[in-house]
């Protein structure tokens, strides 16, 4: 049996996520896969304890945690406008088995059971730590306009309205920030 210092020092593959880089701005960099995993604890963290969402509150946090390890291998696929997310899904499915092998046997199990409820969204916590990491983006571009340089409402609708069905709190937390959107010159009119 390997030692925790061995185990821990397995860990390491996961640390890698601190260098992925994602589309999004942070001052003059992009944001790191790490740094939208903390801001998406953080809004879900507020939202847990601000809406009763019937759900298990640390199944939610757990699901954040580990939903975008894979991007150590495979990197940011960035949602925006003419950028093709086709076989986003394979490659993420590919490197997360990848993953399991380099981690510790007690973490890789329990990453397992968190990546496979995560996308297959059949639990209520799974869609609501989605809904979360997709409004954190959202929240996040607050202060980026030039990031959604190319975006339409239609866009923003199409691609992420979904996520929030379920969620009456979401839903209408999502409409109030379309509108601050709109109304504040975001998108881009076509």
């Amino acid at each position: 049996m390997a030692s925790a210092y061995d185990e821990i020092g397995a860990l390491r593959v996961i640390y890698g996520l601190k260098k992925v880089y994602r589309h999004n701005s942070v001052g003059d960099r992009k944001e790191s896969t790490v740094e939208h995993t903390f801001s998406s604890l953080v809004l879900a963290d507020f939202l847990l304890h601000r809406y009763d969402f019937g759900v298990n509150k640390e199944k939610v946090s757990e699901l954040l945690i580990y939903h975008d390890l894979v991007e150590v291998h495979v990197g940011d696929t960035p949602l925006h406008p003419g950028v093709d997310i086709s076989g986003k899904g394979e490659r993420e499915r590919a490197a997360a088995l990848g993953l399991l092998t380099g981690l510790p046997a007690q973490l890789a199990s329990r990453y397992k059971e968190l990546y496979e409820e995560f996308e297959s969204q059949k639990t209520r916590e799974a869609r609501l730590a989605r809904a979360i990491e997709q409004f954190d983006a959202e929240i996040h571009e607050l202060d980026y306009k030039n990031d959604l340089k190319g975006w339409t409402e239609r866009f923003l609708r199409e691609s992420k309205e979904n996520y929030f069905k379920g969620f009456p709190e979401l839903e209408r937390l999502f409409e109030e920030h379309v509108r601050y959107l709109r109304e504040n010159g975001y998108f881009e009119v076509k």
